[in-house]
Order: structure tokens, then C-alpha cells, then sequence
């Protein structure tokens, strides 16, 4: 199997209208606007004391000890209005730049039907109905949300302010999993495969499954491998009731998967992720870096964004205790950690199946 040739960076944009690109732009640099108000939102918790702790892992008693200093400061009511009224306005636009385009772009999003594997059907689970990142409509909410979220929110908005570091954060991930070769890998929550191609990278010889619950994020994903040359196979199913066989893998992995499930679901794609493996197989999970390890600044950013950002399970994710959970579903050798040197983002959990189980 081949590996990608790593040409995903923000020149390579779809082309869309220049009023589609002056929208995406504009909201881009309305977010990008707001970094002088929230420094000062930072200067003001700091002033009076809300960040005098050594860590963010009371979270409850920090956000609700900020409460009266920011109830009077405009700075923080305009952050809040901004990003609002930006996380409304993000998807429609991108959708409506597609569809003054469609004749032009449908030809690259669009699949032969028949190429992703459907175990799912119609039976989703409550959950999944929910307007993650505040994608209008969900990550179905149109027949091609797959091409459009990555090709035109990720790499007009998101790419254009965090550069290819996105990309380079997946492939650190991917190449720190505990052996240097995997035979079979399935990647859990595999959206539109920005993962997976990293995958597909650093273990080449792989035979690689990308699952997610998404139709149009699946089949824009399988479009990307078949440009790309791999023979990925994708499945939409749901991480934690996947409808595969036993002992079918050796990794199980997944990138920031485990914050947009509730906690029952994560013990339960922990349970199923050990199904799966094989005995000696691995887990290795990257997500949001528990409020514990995190300096009290940082908790109560990202619980605040992650409350007005459509993040439902972001609080639950960096407080939930996977270590225990993992040993609770029959793990071993259990770690977790962050990634990079600066200990914030992103945090890995990484487990065995034992050779012998019970």
C-alpha cells in the first residue's frame, strides 16, 4: 500500500467565489480579532485572583468563581456575541459558497456509490443528533457536509489561522502509537480521514478501516484515499457498537473522538475497542487534556469556548478518568500523557490487551 505524499497546506484550497472567500475570510479574522479582548479577560481573572490555583481540576468552583468578575466586563460579552454570531454564520456560508459552485465542486466530492460499507442504517443513537462545533444541520445536515467542512471551513477558516500544524499535531499521533508497524489499524471517529492519511503515512504496510457514524463525512474520505491511491476501507458504523469481527486488529486509535460522545459511550467504545483487538493489540487514544493538567487559565478557556462552542461533552471528556476506565475494560500496561513538551495538547491514552485474558 502506498503512502500519501503529504500535500494537504492551506495553498491547496478548493476554489470558491470570491464572495464565498471574502465570507470565510471575514469571519476568520472576526475570531482572530477578538485576541486583544481576551487577554484582557485574562488580565482581569488574574487581577482578582480566579487563577491563583496550581491547576484547572476543580473546574465547577473556578467557572463559578469568575462569575462576578466577568458579569460586568464588556470585553468578555463582545468575545461571547462574536463567536455566536460567527459559529451561526460558519456553515451556512460554506454551504452556500458550495452550491453556487455545485456544477464545479460535486465532481470532486462525490464517490461511486457502493465504496463505503453501511452497518448503521438509520438506527443512530441520541447523541449523534446534535449540531457538533456548531455545524448546522450536523455532520449530515447536507449531502456533501464531508467535502465542504473539510475543504471549506477546515481549510479556509481553520487552516488559514493554525497553518499546517493541524496536520503535523495527527502526524506526531499517529507515529507515537507503541510499535513502529501495524498489520490491520481501524481508526474510530475518522471523520474525513485527516487522520487516517496520517496513518496511512506512517504505518504504509497497514491494511487501515476508517469508521464514523458520518455518511457524508465517509464518503468524502473514501474520495481522498482513492486520490490518494490507498485502499483504505471505510465503514460507517458507531465506535462503540462497530459490527466487526473479534480480534480483528492490532491498533485501535482515534483523534480527538472521545469528547464528542458522553461518558458511557467512551467506557463502552473502550470495552468494544478491546473486543476488537487482537491479544496484544493496542489502544492509542489522543484527546482534550484533563482540567488536572492544565494551569487554571487554560481549564476555564476551554470549559468556557467548549459551553458556547457546541462542545456538549468537552467538561465530561476533561474530567473523566481513563486510566481506570481503560483497566475497568480489561486493559494493561496503561498510560496517559500529553503529546508535546508544553504538556497541553493533545493528551494520549495508550493501553495492551493482554496475550491472555480471562
Amino acid at each position: 500500500m502506498a503512502a500519501p505524499s503529504a500535500t494537504l497546506t492551506a495553498q491547496e484550497q478548493i476554489r470558491i467565489d470570491q464572495r464565498g472567500r471574502s465570507e470565510l475570510a471575514f469571519l476568520r479574522q472576526m475570531r482572530g480579532a477578538l485576541l486583544p479582548l481576551r487577554q484582557d479577560v485574562r488580565a482581569a481573572l488574574e487581577a482578582a485572583g480566579v487563577l491563583a490555583g496550581e491547576s484547572g481540576a476543580d473546574i465547577a468552583e473556578l467557572r463559578n468563581a469568575a462569575v462576578p468578575v466577568l458579569s460586568g466586563l464588556p470585553e468578555q460579552r463582545v468575545v461571547g456575541s462574536v463567536l455566536r454570531w460567527c459559529r451561526d454564520q460558519t456553515t451556512p456560508r460554506a454551504v452556500a459558497a458550495f452550491e453556487r459552485s455545485r456544477a464545479d465542486l460535486e465532481p470532486l466530492a462525490s464517490v461511486p456509490a457502493g465504496l463505503v460499507e453501511d452497518l448503521l442504517g438509520e438506527d443512530v443513537p441520541r447523541y449523534w443528533d446534535y449540531e457538533f462545533h456548531g455545524t448546522a444541520g450536523g455532520w449530515d445536515g447536507h449531502d456533501h457536509m464531508g467535502f465542504i467542512h473539510f475543504e471549506l471551513v477546515y481549510k479556509y477558516l481553520l487552516m488559514a489561522a493554525y497553518g499546517n500544524n493541524i496536520f503535523a499535531l495527527r502526524k506526531q499521533v499517529a507515529e507515537a502509537a507503541p510499535r513502529s508497524g501495524y498489520r490491520r489499524i481501524l481508526d474510530l471517529g475518522a471523520g474525513t480521514g485527516q487522520y487516517t492519511m496520517m496513518l496511512a503515512e506512517a504505518y504504509p504496510e497497514a491494511e487501515i478501516t476508517a469508521l464514523d457514524p458520518s455518511r457524508t463525512s465517509l464518503n468524502y474520505a473514501k474520495r481522498r484515499s482513492l486520490d490518494a491511491g490507498l485502499a483504505w476501507r471505510c465503514v460507517r458504523s458507531l465506535a462503540e457498537k462497530t459490527g466487526l469481527p473479534d480480534a480483528s486488529f492490532d491498533l485501535v486509535t482515534s483523534f480527538i473522538l472521545l469528547h464528542e460522545v458522553p461518558p458511557h459511550i467512551t467506557r463502552a467504545i473502550l470495552a468494544e475497542s478491546f473486543r476488537l483487538l487482537e491479544p496484544g493489540g493496542e489502544i492509542h487514544f489522543s484527546d482534550v487534556t484533563p482540567y488536572r493538567a492544565c494551569d487554571p487559565y487554560k481549564a476555564w478557556n476551554d470549559d468556557w469556548d467548549a459551553e458556547h462552542g457546541n462542545e456538549p461533552w468537552w467538561r465530561t471528556a476533561a474530567t473523566a478518568q481513563l486510566s481506570e476506565w481503560a483497566e475497568a475494560a480489561g486493559f494493561v500496561d496503561v498510560t496517559e500523557g500529553a503529546l508535546t513538551p508544553d504538556g497541553v495538547y493533545p493528551w494520549i491514552l495508550t493501553a495492551r490487551k493482554p496475550l491472555e485474558t480471562a
